[in-house]
C-alpha cells in the first residue's frame, strides 16, 4: 500500500518480500533456460520452413519437414529428460547435504569433547583417565563365553563382615554382632560405603584392610569403588575424593627397588603415566596437596600377589606413607594367608573386615543381571521383552539347580566359581549341570579349550586330548614342587618337553599365549602364570596321576597338605574308588580316615561291600570329627579350661570356614553341624564330670528358667547369677574370672568364650561392662542353645 504522503520516505522491503521475489526470479530463470533448450532446434528448422513456404521452394519444405517432426519430438524428449535429471540431482544434494551435516555434527562433538577436555580442572581430566582400566567387568581366571560385560551392568555389592577396629590402646579389637557403630550393624553385613560414609565420626574406617580368599571378588571391588568415584555417584555421607587404584604385583619391584619415594610423587611420576601415554598436566604439588588435605583415596589390591622377597619393603612403604598421609583413606585387599605375613609393625591399618561369600540373594542378582547382558548383546544389544523373558527363564532354572543341589550352592558361593557355573549353564542351554566337583571342572574344560574356541572359530593349536595332556603334566610338577605360580622362563622350559612328545613344531610360547588368551585356563600375575584356580590344578594333577597309573604318589604325600586337593579330586574322577579308599584305610591313622571319608563324598559311585563294612559312615564321621578335636580333648583331660574355652571357639570357626579373628553369626549358629556341637558338647561334658557344657547350660536356660530364643531380660538376669556370669548385678571382671573345676564353681559356668570375647573387646575401648546389657538381645548365645535344642543335646 502506497502512503497519502507524498514526502514520507518509502519503507524498505521485508525480508520475506525479498526472499519471494528472489524465489520467483530464479523459477523464471529455470523455466526459460529449460525453453530454450527444449526448443533451440525448432528455431532452425523451423524457420528453414516458413522461409521455403514463402519462396514457394516446396521440395526444400517437403525435405525440412522431417528434421522438423525430429525437432518436436526433442522437445518432449528434453521436458522429460531434464526433468529426471533434476529429481536425480537434487535426491544426490540432499544426500551430500546430509552426510555434510552429519559430518560436520561429529567433528562438533569431537570438538566439544576436546574443548571440555581442556577446559576442565585437572581432577576431572585424572578421573577420566582412571575410569578407563575399571569399566570392564574381569576376574581372575573369568570364562566369558562371548564378550565381557561392562562392570556397572553385572557387579552386585559384596558384604563385608567380623569388623574390627583400633581400641585405646592400639590394638585391633572385634565389633561383635549386635553392636551399632555409627550406622553399621556388623551382624547383617556391612557395605564399604557404610565404612566410608561414617569415616568422619569414625577416623578408623580411614585405613581399612579387606580380607578374603581367593574368587571372593577383592579386586572387583575396589574398581567397582574406583569407577564409581570416577563417575562421582557415591551414596550421599559418602566423602568426595579422589580414588588411585594400585595392583600392588603391578608394582611391587618399582616400590621394593625405590621404597624411599613419596606416594605423592609416585602418583605423579608412575601411576599417572602408566594410565595414559599422554601424560597429565599437573599443578605443582597437586598429588601431595590432595593427600595432605584427605582427599585421597588409595587402593592398594592385593598384597598376598607380593613375592616373599618383596614383602617387607613393600609393607614399610605403605606404613610410611600412612603415616605421612594420615588424613587419606586407605583401603588394601588381601588373602588372609598373604597378610598374616604383613610385618606387626607396620600394620597401621585401624580396621580389618572379611569379605563375606555370596548370599542366595547376591547369587541370584549376579544370575540375573550376568544372563541379561549376555542375551542382549547376542542379539545386537537390543533390550526386548522377549530377551527379559529368555534371561529370566535361564535365571530360574540356574537358581533352581542351586536351590536343589548342596554341592553346586556350595561352588556358588564364590563369586568366581559362580561366573563359570553360568558360562558352563549357557552352554547347557538350560540342561541340569553336574553337581561333582570333578564332573563340574571335566565340562569346563571341554567348554574352554574346545567348545568355546570353535564357537568363536578359532583353531586351537593342539586337540583337547593333547592340550589337556600338556596342562595335566605341568599342574602335576607343580603341586610336586608345591608352587601355585611359575615364572614364565621356568613355565617356557617345562612344557617344552611335554609339547616336544605330542608335536614338536610348535613353540612353548605360543601355546602359553593361546592357553592364557583364549581358554583362560592360565592366568598372568606379575612375571609368573598360574592356573586360573587352584582346583584346576588339583584337579589336574589328578587326572595326570590315573592317566601315567601314579597312585603311590598320593600315598606317599597325603600327610602333606597341599597334595590334599589333589587326592581328593583323584578319588572324585575313579571309576571305583574301593581300592583307593581301602589304601587309605588300612593306613590307619585318625588323619588318614578323615581324608577318606572326604574322598567318598567327592564320588557318587558306591563301595565295594567290604570296603562298606571297614569304613561304616557313622562310625567314620565320629572318627574324622575326633580327629578335628584332638586338641581340644587334650586340654580337658589336663583341666586347661581356658585353653579349651578358646580352643572350643576356634574350631567352632573352623568347622563353618572362618579364620580366627572373625565371630560366629547367626547363620553359622542356625546351620551348625549337630554332629560337631554333639562332639563338643560330649568332651566338655565328660572332663569335667557333668558340670561344663552346651547341653548343661541349655538345661538351665530352656528347661529350668524356660528362656527362648528372644531376650527377656529377667530370665537373662537369673540365667547370669545361676552359671557365674554376673556379680552383684553387673558382669564379672576379667580379674574374677574362673577356669578351675572347684566345688564353688558354678555349674554351666563353662564354656563362655562368646560372652568373654565381647567383654574383652569392651574393655580394650575402655567402656564398662555395662555397655554389654545392649548387646544381649542379639548375642549369638541365644541361638547357640536354640540349636543345641535342635540337635537333641
Amino acid at each position: 500500500m502506497s502512503s497519502d504522503n507524498p514526502n514520507q520516505p518509502e519503507q524498505e522491503p521485508s525480508l520475506s518480500s525479498l526472499a519471494n521475489h528472489q524465489k520467483t526470479t530464479n523459477k523464471f530463470i529455470q523455466g526459460t533456460a529449460q525453453t530454450f533448450i527444449q526448443w533451440m532446434p525448432l528455431l532452425a528448422s523451423g524457420g528453414s520452413l516458413i522461409s521455403f513456404c514463402l519462396h514457394q521452394e516446396w521440395l526444400q519444405a517437403a525435405l525440412n519437414f522431417p528434421i522438423m517432426i525430429v525437432t518436436v519430438i526433442w522437445a518432449a524428449y528434453t521436458e522429460s529428460f531434464l526433468k529426471r535429471l533434476r529429481e536425480v540431482y537434487e535426491e544426490k544434494a540432499r544426500k551430500d547435504v546430509d552426510n555434510l551435516m552429519t559430518w560436520q555434527q561429529k567433528i562438533s562433538e569431537a570438538l566439544t569433547e576436546t574443548i571440555r577436555w581442556q577446559l576442565a580442572g585437572t581432577d576431572d581430566k585424572y578421573l577420566k583417565l582412571q575410569e578407563i582400566p575399571c569399566q570392564d567387568f574381569e576376574t581372575e581366571g573369568e570364562l566369558s563365553l562371548s564378550f565381557i560385560p561392562q562392570l556397572n551392568e553385572v557387579f552386585v555389592p559384596l558384604e563385608l563382615g567380623d569388623l574390627l577396629i583400633t581400641g585405646n590402646r592400639g590394638n585391633l579389637l572385634p565389633i561383635p554382632p549386635g553392636f551399632h557403630r555409627g550406622n553399621l550393624n556388623p551382624s547383617e553385613g556391612i557395605s564399604i560405603w557404610d565404612l566410608l560414609k561414617n569415616s568422619k565420626q569414625i577416623p578408623s574406617y580411614r585405613h581399612l584392610v579387606l580380607l578374603a580368599w581367593g574368587g571372593y571378588g577383592k579386586t572387583t571391588l575396589l574398581r567397582h569403588v574406583t569407577y564409581i568415584y570416577t563417575q562421582k555417584k557415591q551414596e550421599r555421607g559418602v566423602p568426595t575424593l579422589l580414588p588411585v587404584l594400585l595392583r600392588l604385583r603391578d608394582w611391587q619391584e618399582k616400590i621394593a627397588q625405590e621404597h624411599t619415594i613419596d606416594l605423592a610423587t609416585f602418583i605423579e611420576h608412575y601411576h599417572i603415566p602408566d594410565l595414559s601415554k599422554k601424560g597429565l598436566s599437573l599443578p605443582p604439588n597437586w598429588a601431595k596437596n590432595h593427600l595432605e588435605r584427605g582427599k585421597m583415596l588409595i587402593l592398594l589390591d592385593g598384597f598376598d600377589e607380593v613375592r616373599s622377597e618383596w614383602r617387607n619393603p613393600v609393607s614399610n612403604w605403605i606404613a610410611c606413607q600412612i603415616k605421612d598421609y594420615r588424613d587419606s583413606y586407605f583401603i588394601m585387599t588381601s588373602r588372609p594367608a598373604g597378610y598374616k605375613e604383613f610385618p606387626q609393625e607396620n600394620q597401621h591399618f585401624t580396621g580389618k573386615l572379611y569379605i563375606k561369600k555370596f548370599t542366595l540373594e547376591q547369587q541370584k542378582t549376579f544370575i540375573q543381571r550376568w544372563y541379561l547382558c549376555q542375551e542382549r548383546y547376542a542379539r545386537g544389544g537390543k533390550m526386548t521383552e522377549s530377551i527379559k523373558t529368555i534371561a529370566d527363564n535361564r535365571t530360574a532354572n540356574l537358581v533352581e539347580q542351586l536351590l536343589e543341589r548342596e554341592e553346586l550352592a556350595d561352588l556358588a558361593n564364590n563369586p568366581l566359581m559362580l561366573n563359570m557355573i553360568a558360562t558352563l549353564h549357557r552352554s547347557y542351554s538350560g540342561e541340569k549341570l553336574p553337581t561333582r566337583r570333578t564332573e563340574l571342572y571335566r565340562d569346563i574344560l571341554q567348554l574352554q579349550l574346545w567348545d568355546r574356541p570353535r564357537i568363536k572359530k578359532i583353531q586351537m593349536l593342539l586337540p583337547l586330548d593333547k592340550s589337556q595332556q600338556v596342562l595335566q603334566r605341568l599342574a602335576l610338577l607343580m603341586v610336586q614342587e608345591n608352587t601355585p605360580q611359575l615364572d614364565y622362563e621356568a613355565l617356557i622350559n617345562t612344557i617344552t618337553p611335554y609339547l616336544n612328545e605330542v608335536d614338536n613344531s610348535l613353540h612353548p610360547r605360543d601355546f602359553i599365549k593361546q592357553i592364557e588368551q583364549v581358554s583362560e585356563l592360565l592366568v598372568k600375575k606379575d612375571e609368573s602364570h598360574e592356573f586360573a584356580h587352584l582346583s584346576f590344578q588339583g584337579y589336574l594333577a589328578a587326572a595326570e596321576i590315573q592317566r601315567t597309573q601314579q597312585e603311590d604318589l598320593l600315598l606317599q604325600h597325603w600327610q602333606e597338605p597341599w597334595w590334599k586337593e589333589t587326592i581328593l579330586l583323584y578319588g572324585g574322577q575313579l571309576r571305583n574308588p574301593s581300592p583307593f579308599i581301602r589304601r587309605l584305610i588300612n593306613i590307619n591313622t585318625p588323619e588318614v580316615i578323615t581324608l577318606a571319608y572326604n574322598c567318598l563324598k567327592e564320588t557318587p559311585r558306591q563301595l565295594d561291600p567290604d570296603v562298606q563294612d571297614q569304613l561304616q559312615l557313622q562310625s567314620i564321621s565320629r572318627t574324622v570329627q575326633n580327629a578335628r578335636y584332638q586338641k581340644l580333648e587334650e586340654f580337658l583331660k589336663n583341666q586347661q579350661f581356658k585353653e579349651a574355652d578358646r580352643e572350643t571357639y576356634r574350631v567352632m570357626l573352623e568347622t563353618v570356614g572362618k579364620e580366627e579373628e572373625q565371630w560366629l553369626d547367626i547363620k553359622d549358629i542356625d546351620n551348625f553341624p549337630c554332629d560337631d556341637l554333639r562332639i563338643i558338647d560330649h568332651l566338655w561334658v565328660t572332663y569335667s564330670h557333668g558340670k561344663f557344657g552346651f547341653s548343661v547350660q541349655k538345661k538351665i536356660y530352656m528347661d529350668e528358667l524356660g528362656g527362648t530364643r528372644e531376650y527377656n531380660e529377667t530370665i537373662w538376669n537369673e540365667f547370669g547369677d545361676r552359671v557365674g556370669w554376673t556379680k552383684g548385678g553387673g558382669y564379672i571382671g576379667l580379674e574374677d574370672e574362673l577356669y578351675e573345676l572347684r566345688d564353688t564353681t558354678p555349674i554351666g559356668h563353662l564354656p563362655k568364650y562368646t560372652i568373654h570375647r565381647i567383654s574383652s573387646w569392651v574393655s580394650g575401648l575402655g567402656l564398662g561392662f555395662d555397655i554389654v546389657v545392649n548387646l544381649r538381645e542379639k548375642i549369638i548365645y541365644f541361638s547357640l542353645l536354640s540349636r543345641a535344642k535342635t540337635c537333641d543335646l
